[in-house]
């Protein structure tokens, strides 16, 4: 979802005059957290007195803006407080990563499909295999642990066998190839 969300963000930047910003949700528990989280992304601080929902709202106006709040599935509970924002901000889009809807007016959700599997009807090629989502994710996070993980024809048909019984969840690869 993030490295997605990171695509869509790089590739739509340049319909957004001011911008995008991504806005790290992972790392927090508690719902009440994500604005002022947000305020910190944008570079944001409290200044007299005023509540971090002044400020946010104050700087973004009337911003061309995207924000990226990825993984937002564990802070449900805020989305009134994304409603909030994107009725004061009529200019800023969000693009949130979650599995779950936001449950927000005018939310569209898209599903995102596991990575296209290696085909092991047969026994697999380096070359064969080497182009396939899947597999090339596995490698590039076996490559960050390891950096001399290479595919070979004698590790091909494993790494194939492990994408396809991972169901090609890039998750579940990143975690399998660590």
């Amino acid at each position: 979802k993030t490295r997605l969300a990171l695509a869509v963000a790089w590739a739509a930047s340049e319909h957004f005059l001011d911008g995008a910003a991504f806005v790290l949700l992972g790392q927090i528990d508690d719902s009440a957290l994500v604005l002022p989280t947000i305020a910190a992304a944008l570079g944001l601080r409290e200044e007299g007195g005023r509540v971090t929902r002044e400020i946010v709202l104050a700087h973004l106006g009337e911003r061309r803006m995207l924000l990226v709040l990825d993984n937002f599935e564990h802070l449900l509970p805020a989305a009134p407080v994304i409603a909030d924002l994107l009725a004061s901000c009529p200019n800023v889009a969000i693009l949130a990563t979650s599995r779950a809807p936001l449950r927000l007016r005018g939310e569209r959700e898209w599903i995102v499909a596991p990575l296209h599997l290696p085909d092991l009807s047969r026994f697999p090629k380096v070359d064969d295999i080497a182009e396939n989502p899947a597999v090339t994710l596995f490698v590039e996070r076996a490559r960050e642990v390891s950096p001399g993980f290479a595919l070979t024809q004698a590790n091909a048909a494993a790494v194939a066998a492990i994408c396809r019984r991972l169901d090609g969840l890039p998750l579940a690869l990143e975690l399998a190839a660590a």
